[in-house]
């Protein structure tokens, strides 16, 4: 058994979203708070960057020097049907940030509700006792009475308490690129989705604050043709001139890892629960929320692991699961029947990218439009006229 040099309430591994507001809200509610992370912040993090409005309003602070631009207009582009939409809203729908200067400015704001930052540290593996979860670090070892896994879709933390790998990711591939300034210029003021490029998956042009974030994914586990798509996307958007690139591969979850997020006294959320959006791929808004659920679990009811697991699993059934639920039914609509989809946005494809704009700015739900029979209504109705 290893013994624990120094003891915390909760144990947070990953410093990214969902571990450091989690962290935050932790702390806020009066227990001690270490949050662990491999680098110390800031720290280059592989993401497009896109924050939509729904998740910078959970935000409980500005991000001023944090955004790189933001983008009030939207496109999305059928290149499989020569359809084209566009959305403009009041709001920056997407607002684009580098990861490394967002993530510091929420692990700054865990500090000073009083977290602990151990920076850098790698948790190796984990034991539980009925009291105490004991991370064995390369620094030594760290305990505490719970410890939430936020270390990503690959988490380390997950596995060493038992969990699987989660087997419902998909591949992606990002390039941050300087262009030309007449070539910028063409993309500088908007968030671009590109659909039909690839198969089971999307395109994306993201604009920076002097350069071009472009990337794409497939949701076919192990497509390996990402870079050949890549140079295919940038031939199709006039960029094949260029100057400095680093491209970036990830991966993003889009089912959660195990029916079950807690086990003993270890909590997982955000991406090492596998809980990003399965229709946009988005994960930062549930990385988030996922993160102050799980610190209202746990503060809720401390002295009480099985509350806490309880109160863990009740609150993901009511605020979260369920929407990612409805977003991976339509999912499988938008990127496995194409046919339906072509005929979709021919009729309705306006209205359509209209309501992902509501979606976005946290207005409604996926889950809350189709429990409405109104809204069946209307769609049969618009697709019956094309209306």
């Amino acid at each position: 058994m290893i013994e624990a040099a120094k003891s915390y309430d909760v144990a947070v591994v990953g410093a990214g979203p969902a571990g450091a507001s989690c962290a935050q809200k932790l702390a806020e509610a009066g227990l001690e708070v270490a949050l662990l992370d491999q680098k110390v912040p800031p720290r280059y993090k592989t993401c497009g960057g896109g924050v939509v409005w729904r998740a910078r309003r959970m935000l409980d602070f500005e991000l001023d020097g944090s955004i790189e631009h933001e983008c009030r207009v939207v496109e999305l582009h059928l290149l499989d049907a020569d359809l084209d939409f566009r959305v403009e809203r009041r709001e920056p729908m997407v607002t684009m940030t580098m990861r490394s200067e967002l993530d510091h400015r929420m692990v700054e704001r865990a500090r000073e509700a009083g977290v602990e930052l151990l920076a850098p540290l790698r948790v190796r593996d984990l034991e539980q006792t009925g009291s105490e979860v004991r991370l064995l670090t390369d620094g030594g070892v760290v305990g505490a009475r719970y410890c939430v896994a936020a270390d990503g879709a690959g988490s380390r933390t997950a596995r060493a308490a038992g969990w699987p790998e989660n087997e419902h990711v998909i591949p992606a591939l990002e390039s941050e690129i300087r262009v030309a300034p007449a070539d910028y210029q063409r993309f500088a003021d908007r968030a671009r989705f590109d659909f039909g490029l690839l198969p089971s998956g999307y395109a994306w042009v993201f604009p920076k604050r002097d350069h071009l974030s472009v990337g794409c994914l497939s949701r076919l586990r192990g497509w390996s043709a990402l870079r050949e798509d890549l140079e295919t996307y940038l031939h199709h958007l006039g960029l094949t001139e260029h100057g400095a690139r680093e491209d970036h591969g990830f991966v993003i979850p889009i089912a959660p890892r195990s029916p079950e997020l807690a086990r003993g006294r270890v909590l997982l959320i955000g991406d090492a629960a596998g809980l990003a959006d399965p229709l946009t791929c988005e994960g930062i808004s549930w990385a988030i929320l996922s993160g102050r659920l799980a610190a209202e679990a746990i503060a809720g009811d401390p002295a009480d692991p099985g509350a806490v697991r309880a109160a863990w699993a009740r609150l993901l059934a009511r605020d979260l699961l369920p929407e990612l639920k409805t977003a991976r039914r339509l999912a499988h609509l938008l990127y496995e029947r194409h046919w339906l989809r072509r005929l979709a946005f021919r009729r309705i494809g306006q209205s359509l990218c209209e309501v992902i704009g509501r979606v976005f700015l946290g207005e409604t739900t996926f889950r809350g439009l189709l429990r409405s029979p109104r809204n069946y209504l209307k769609l049969a109705a618009r697709l019956a006229t094309g209306g």
